[in-house]
């Protein structure tokens, strides 16, 4: 039932939000710097031990069919429907400033699907393990490069001193693939595949695994409670509607006509439907562009998250 995933994910999520809170009340120095340096550090063991390691073992039991190559097409393809109406919306408003038509864009396409995307598919008793395969092919050769590839060009795009050219741009990104944990974990979980490991190794893993899953969950809650935005939210609303509402039912659609059904096509259509990525904002804050625009997506898109999840798998599953 869908109601599983609910407490484990705000359980995680809560206990992160109020250990930042925890910290920032105590009035210390000390705690202060621990409130800010702590999200950073979980998130770096995250990125180059745990989430690798944890991508390893599940997919040694995940699914990879022939259909796995439909992954990394599906992403691209939101990406571009989101890109598409983002594009025909800012046409509209031809008073916003460079800086928040560019974190529009990349709010409106760039998707949480590791963080929020993993523990959302491994949780879902519909999904689990064994369709884990297809969200990880989907975050490497989609959302990656989907934000630290078109992603850059985007919030770099016309400025008067570009600091990276499309070249380097390129080249900075085949670096990260070429040195991509993810990517060198998830061929080693292949691997593995044909190798029968110890039960007391299998057990190791799994829970060091699910202990990863659920503390990206608690930084993610730290990450959101330093979260601070005012003002309008309608600009953010559109962003938000287009990435978890437009995107995921014309995905669903295009799977459907192309025969895909079941699991596998609302495995795609959760991860086309996460919640507003932080690379966004990473991307925003190092390009000079909106970051209020961007924090506003994030904070409305990680509460969306609780409504349409439901949706989802019940529109995908149940036709």
């Amino acid at each position: 039932m869908i109601s599983s995933v609910y407490p484990p994910i705000l359980t995680a999520v809560i206990a992160g939000f109020l250990l930042s809170r925890l910290l920032k009340s105590t009035g210390s120095t000390r705690a202060e710097k621990v409130r800010n340096q702590l999200p950073n550090f979980l998130s770096k063991f995250l990125l180059t031990v745990g989430i690798p390691i944890s991508i390893a073992n599940f997919i040694r039991g995940a699914e990879l069919s022939a259909n796995a190559w439909i992954a990394p097409a599906t992403a691209w393809v939101a990406m571009l429907v989101a890109i598409g109406f983002s594009s025909i919306l800012l046409c509209e408003d031809k008073a916003l400033r460079t800086q928040t038509r560019r974190s529009f864009l990349l709010s409106s396409y760039l998707g949480n699907t590791s963080n929020i995307g993993f523990p959302v598919v491994l949780l879902l008793p519909q999904l689990g393990e064994y369709y884990f395969g297809y969200a990880v092919v989907y975050d490497i050769f989609g959302t990656i490069l989907g934000a630290y590839g078109l992603g850059a060009w985007i919030a770099n795009r016309g400025r008067e001193r570009q600091t990276e050219s499309i070249k380097s741009i390129a080249n900075n990104v085949a670096s990260l693939l070429v040195k991509s944990p993810s990517l060198i974990a998830f061929a080693i979980g292949i691997l593995l595949k044909s190798v029968a490991l110890p039960d007391p190794v299998i057990w190791s893993l799994n829970t060091f695994s699910w202990s990863c899953i659920m503390l990206s969950l608690l930084t993610m809650g730290m990450r959101t409670e330093q979260l601070t935005s005012r003002g309008d939210l309608s600009l953010a609303v559109k962003a938000v509607s287009i990435k978890m509402l437009a995107v995921p039912l014309i995905i669903g659609a295009l799977l459907t006509a192309f025969g895909i059904d079941g699991p596998e096509r609302l495995t795609l259509v959760l991860q086309a439907g996460m919640p507003c990525a932080f690379a966004a904002l990473v991307l925003t804050e190092n390009f000079g562009l909106d970051r209020n625009l961007a924090v506003k997506c994030l904070l409305i898109s990680n509460i969306m998250l609780l409504i349409t999840l439901p949706i989802w798998v019940f529109l995908f599953l149940s036709w």
